[in-house]
Parts: structure tokens; C-alpha cells; sequence
């Protein structure tokens, strides 16, 4: 089915007008879709859930919509794997998998990304241990430039494989991913807040002695909130659904909604809410399966720009993003995420061969944000920061391929596969170069 009109991604920052965005209910529909543009000389962009913050998914050629392809194929028990199609929408896949006793190791906040897409822009959880969910990938298939299906894994099309777990959908259209899972597992979550040097002296610690650990600084504001989850045999132990409903619905979405709203009327009043947010800020126990504790409803729109760096380099960072905040006079209604992520040797993957921090920042949606963010750019330029894929950045080839000691190994390969630039677009023509 094609249709005309513009897209927008789900922050609202992005915006294109295709000349057609067609959603193929089959296999055969989409190669043959590929194949017709590839004869027409036009280009072909993915644009999945719309969860990236940066113009990824933008084009002013043909975009395809892949979430109808979002079965499950295969599962084999033993082995503990599972073959999707591409399209499946992580929250989907997450329950289907619990049904069936499985669980994938590690996972984002945010599941309502595809599985193609998460894979494509480097998606990552919260363990020093466990890499991106591409780090699962077992196998892929995809459709190439001229419409042929093609499967790569370690031992097939090897170097193809290396690359297109984390692609940026330049090599093709992943259509089906085989994924290593484990039995399903529960987490013990415990949320507490803390004061921001007593959090930035005890975080290597911290992180090093729990199984996944996510942190927040609430900007304008002492307190670093630390959360730190471990796998339990505890049974499940959450609070009743009014209470989390009201917790996490009513007070983390709708109420934290409403004075986001209020201080983008409002600038000046942004630091003394932010205060108060994270004045109020308590501890938070829970014991629930593995995918209910990684993951949160995220209602309120907002704008994300994160950078990995050297996990060394962290702590010194993040008091430079907090010195440019109060030098600049910045309002900033969103805390600064810090996560961690072992080094990986995925070509373009953000932790390629280093141990790594992250460190996100945000604003609300509809919220000014290129002069904080470009300014903790500069600031990530002078520690090898390598922007998310899928976020907000301003960087250009030029600059990234020194930071990355496999970029000429992904170009070569990505020349071999789309010497005609089918899948290219504005951004990975900005963040890649051209190789046709």
C-alpha cells in the first residue's frame, strides 16, 4: 500500500516528504518494492517506529514501513534462539518471548522501536557486561539493492554480518534476525537518590558490582538518582496497579508532562521545578521478569542526543555538561542519563573497542535545544565521542572516522553491497560520505 504525505518522527524534531511511503504486507511485496525503485534510480529509506531522534530515517524518495512484517518464525528450545521478522516491535517480541520462557539479556527503556530499527542505530541497555541487542544477532537477512535476499552470519557472508548489525540501513532492508536468548530471568530493582559527588565517586563501583545499573542527574539540581538491578529468585514483587499506575503514569508521565509544559511557557521557572522534581525524588524497590524492569513507558515527546565515550572519562564529563548548564544559563527540563556498555567488536557500534559511559541529555519536546546541545558536542569532541546513531548529533564523515579504527572496513564493505547509493539519504550521505 503507498501513500503520499509528510512523515514525522515521534520526538516531533523530524520531519520529510517522501514521494511515497508504502507499507509491503509480505516478503515478496517489499523485494519487489526495492527492485522497482532500484530500476527507477531512486533511493529507499526504512523509517520503522520513528523513535530516532535524528534524520536517519528521513528522505525525499521512497520510504518503506516494515511493521507488518512482524511475525515469529522459529524457536528452537534447545539451541535457545529465536527467528523474528524484522518488523516486530520490541514490546511484541519481549512478551512473546516471555510466553514461550525466553528472554533476550539486555535491553533499552524504550520498546516500542522495531527490531530492525533498534538493531540499525546501535540500540543498548544498562550493563557493563552485555553489549547492544545487535550483540545477540546470531543471523540476518536482508533485501539488497536490486531486490535479491541475501543471509549473512558468521559463517556466511562473514564480513557483510560484522557490519550490518549495526548498518544504519545501508546495506539493506533487514527482513528476518535469528536472536540468542536465555531462560527468562526476573530483577530485583532498587531506585534510591543520591548527592551528585557522593553518585560521581561511587559510580565505577557501583556499576562494577551490579548487573545492570542506570543513572540520572537532574540538571539544576545535587541529586543523582542510581538504579540498580540484579537477577533474582526472589518471586515477583510489585506494587498493586493503582500505585503504579500513579507512580509511573500519573506522576512520571502526565504531572511531569504538565510542568514540562508550564516551563516552556515559563523558562525562568524550568531550574526551580527541576529542583523540586528531584527534591521529591524516593526510593523505588521492585521484583518483576526481566523485560518489566528494563523498560518504561515513556509518554511525554521529548528530543535525546547521546554520546559514548571512554568510561574512564565520565565522571569529569558530566561536571563539564553540568558547568556549561550553569555558565550558559541553560534551562534544561530533562536529567542527563549515565548508563555503561562493554567494548564490542561490531564495526560501528558506539562501544567498538573501548570500554564505554554514556551519557544522554534531553529536552522536552517543542523545547529549544541546539545551543545546549551542540555545546555538550564540542565538549564530547574533546573525549572521542561517538554520537548514538539514532539521536541527535551535528557530527559530519569527516570527524567520526578517526574514531572509529574499523570505518574503512564498513565502507568498503558497504560499497560492495550498494555501489549506487540505493539506501543512502541526506543523513548517511552527513555521517558516512558517499562510496557511490
Amino acid at each position: 500500500m503507498a501513500r503520499r504525505g509528510a512523515w514525522q518522527n515521534w520526538g516531533r524534531n523530524q520531519t520529510c516528504n517522501p514521494i511515497a511511503i508504502e507499507s509491503p504486507r509480505s516478503l515478496l511485496e517489499l523485494r519487489e518494492l526495492v527492485g522497482s525503485a532500484d530500476r527507477a534510480g531512486q533511493r529507499v529509506r526504512i523509517a520503522a517506529s520513528g523513535h530516532s531522534f535524528s534524520d536517519i530515517a528521513c528522505t525525499d524518495s521512497r520510504m518503506l514501513r516494515i511493521e507488518a512484517l512482524d511475525r515469529v518464525i522459529d524457536l528452537d528450545r534447545e539451541a535457545m534462539t529465536v527467528t523474528v521478522e524484522a518488523g516486530i516491535k520490541l514490546f511484541v517480541l519481549n512478551d512473546e518471548l516471555a510466553k514461550r520462557g525466553l528472554a533476550l539479556s539486555n535491553l533499552g527503556d524504550i520498546d516500542k522501536q522495531t527490531l530492525a530499527g533498534a538493531l540499525s542505530t546501535g540500540t543498548h541497555g544498562t550493563s557493563h557486561r552485555l553489549g547492544p541487542i545487535a550483540a545477540a544477532v546470531i543471523s540476518l537477512e536482508l533485501v539488497t539493492a536490486n531486490g535479491d535476499l541475501v543471509t549473512c552470519s558468521p559463517t556466511e557472508e562473514p564480513e557483510l554480518f560484522e557490519c550490518a548489525r549495526i548498518g544504519l540501513g545501508v546495506f539493506g532492508i533487514i527482513t528476518k534476525v535469528t536472536l540468542q536468548c536465555e531462560p527468562a530471568f526476573r530483577l530485583h530493582s532498587l531506585e534510591e537518590p543520591h548527592e551528585f559527588d557522593e553518585a560521581l565517586e561511587s559510580w565505577n563501583s557501583i556499576t562494577a558490582s551490579n548487573d545492570h545499573v542506570d543513572s540520572y542527574w537532574f540538571p539544576h539540581s545535587e541529586v543523582v538518582t542510581i538504579k540498580a538491578a540484579n537477577r533474582t529468585d526472589r518471586p515477583i514483587w510489585v506494587k498493586s496497579r493503582q500505585k503504579q499506575w500513579r507512580e509511573e503514569i500519573l506522576i512520571g508521565n502526565y504531572i511531569f508532562g504538565g510542568l514540562a509544559a508550564y516551563g516552556r511557557k515559563r523558562p525562568s521557572k524550568v531550574p526551580s521545578i527541576a529542583r523540586m522534581v528531584a527534591n521529591n525524588m524516593g526510593r523505588v524497590e521492585k521484583v518483576d521478569v526481566s523485560h518489566r524492569v528494563f523498560c518504561s513507558e515513556r509518554l511525554i515527546r521529548f528530543v535525546e542526543m547521546e554520546y559514548a565515550l571512554p568510561i574512564e572519562k565520565m565522571q569529569a564529563t558530566l561536571r563539564r555538561i553540568r558547568d556549561l548548564i550553569e555558565s550558559e544559563k541553560l534551562q534544561v527540563d530533562f536529567p542527563v542519563e549515565i548508563r555503561a556498555l562493554p567494548a564490542d567488536d561490531i564495526p560501528l557500534s558506539m562501544a567498538n573497542g573501548r570500554e564505554t559511559a554514556f551519557l544522554a541529555v534531553h529536552v522536552s519536546s517543542g523545547t529549544p535545544f541546539e545551543k545546549y546541545f551542540r555545546g555538550v558536542e564540542a565538549i564530547m569532541d574533546e573525549v572521542e565521542g561517538r554520537p548514538h546513531w539514532g539521536k541527535m548529533h551535528f557530527q559530519t564523515a569527516e570527524k567520526l572516522a578517526p574514531r572509529y579504527s574499523e570505518w574503512s572496513k564498513f565502507q568498503k564493505v558497504r560499497e560492495a553491497w550498494d555501489p549506487k547509493g540505493r539506501f543512502a539519504n541526506a543523513y548517511t550521505d552527513r555521517v558516512l560520505g558517499r562510496t557511490y
